[in-house]
């Protein structure tokens, strides 16, 4: 597997033409070469694949030299590095590729190692590679959602009023790590009342209260695959504008899942949603894209916006969930994630999204 992916990258280097490329954000690292570990710098000439890391991780390393890779040890930091690609790519004017992510600094040293030379941001082609899942991907995607059902149940059996966000937050990720999860897949949202009108909201120690709106917004990571779901739920019955509200985001939610399919673009789907929430006049109240990509990084390529032109691709995985804010009063958010297929798709998350009340 991990060595169809070096396969990738050297198509990339071909067809950018490039004499090189250095490797180090730690997605891209873990996506080439199955490297978890916090320090790792793949470098790439056009005949040979090396992986350098420090004394911490040198010993697992030696793992990775299975899928072609030479195992460098790096004692002095940058200036090792330095040393190394000084070494390997000797010719001036060469075309080196590079991750737009890189620090400024990291930037700068590499300008300074390997002067006059050309840099080529290959960001977008590796992501565009990893936008598509094999099977094993799909099935860590697929555990990894199933550990957020867990957690997401276990919520609906023990959440009350007068517990906190911040409680709410901490069974969740709780139960996801008790579940499997190496760690929450980003910072949980668990977020009450009017809040609920902020998308992004953090939880604090606010009280649950009766009749409120709950959202909350969390994923797990399992072996390095995020997952990423969100429902809204109440405690005791909803308002009338709520209760309206919510159903409106579930058809928006519903519609525009329905609706993903190999061939159709981002915008194909955004719009399905959009139109739904907008003819019912709350348009402006829907101020995100629909949805993103989810695999190693829980945003990834591709987009379900309004100025999204790529098309979906079989094995793609992405989020749909729209939403409806109404500042001082309260939103609602419904999302899972699905993975494209040539005739539809399918949820990796199966929790309940029809209106819970509590």
């Amino acid at each position: 597997m991990f060595s169809k992916r070096v396969d990738c990258m050297r198509k990339i280097m071909e067809e950018e033409n490039l004499d090189g490329a250095v490797i180090t954000s730690r997605d891209n690292t873990l996506y080439l070469s199955s490297f978890s570990g916090s320090s790792s710098i793949l470098i790439f000439t056009r005949d040979k694949a090396y992986f350098a890391t420090d004394f911490r991780y040198i010993e697992a390393a030696e793992l990775i030299s299975a899928y072609g890779y030479e195992v460098v040890l790096i004692q002095e930091g940058m200036k090792s590095v330095l040393s190394l690609l000084s070494k390997l790519f000797t010719k001036s004017e060469l075309r080196i590729g590079f991750e737009k992510t890189v620090s400024y600094g990291y930037f700068e040293a590499l300008k300074k190692g390997l002067k006059d030379c050309e840099y080529i941001d290959v960001s977008d082609r590796l992501l565009a590679v990893r936008s598509v899942k094999d099977q094993k991907e799909l099935s860590l995607m697929a555990k990894a959602a199933s550990i957020a059902d867990i957690a997401f149940t276990h919520i609906l059996n023990t959440v009350k009023a007068g517990m906190t966000e911040i409680e709410v937050a901490a069974e969740l990720e709780y139960v996801m790590k008790k579940n499997g999860a190496s760690f929450p897949a980003f910072e949980t949202i668990a977020i009450s009342g009017k809040k609920t009108s902020m998308p992004h909201g953090v939880p604090d120690h606010k009280k649950l209260m009766n009749h409120d709106p709950v959202t909350l917004d969390f994923g797990a990571n399992y072996k390095g695959y995020c997952s990423d779901m969100t429902r809204t739920f109440f405690l005791g019955s909803p308002s009338p504008k709520m209760k309206k509200i919510y159903n409106i985001v579930y058809d928006a939610q519903k519609s525009a899942q329905d609706y993903v399919r190999e061939g159709v673009t981002g915008a194909d789907v955004d719009k399905i949603a959009r139109d739904i929430i907008g003819n019912e006049g709350y348009g402006k109240y829907f101020g995100h894209s629909t949805g993103h990509g989810v695999g190693l990084l829980v945003h990834e390529e591709p987009r379900l916006s309004t100025q999204s032109t790529t098309v979906l691709k079989s094995n793609m995985t992405v989020t749909v969930e729209p939403g409806i804010y109404i500042p001082d009063a309260g939103g609602v958010r419904i999302e899972n994630t699905v993975v494209v297929q040539e005739d539809g798709c399918y949820t990796l998350n199966h929790s309940n999204k029809e209106l819970i009340i509590i």
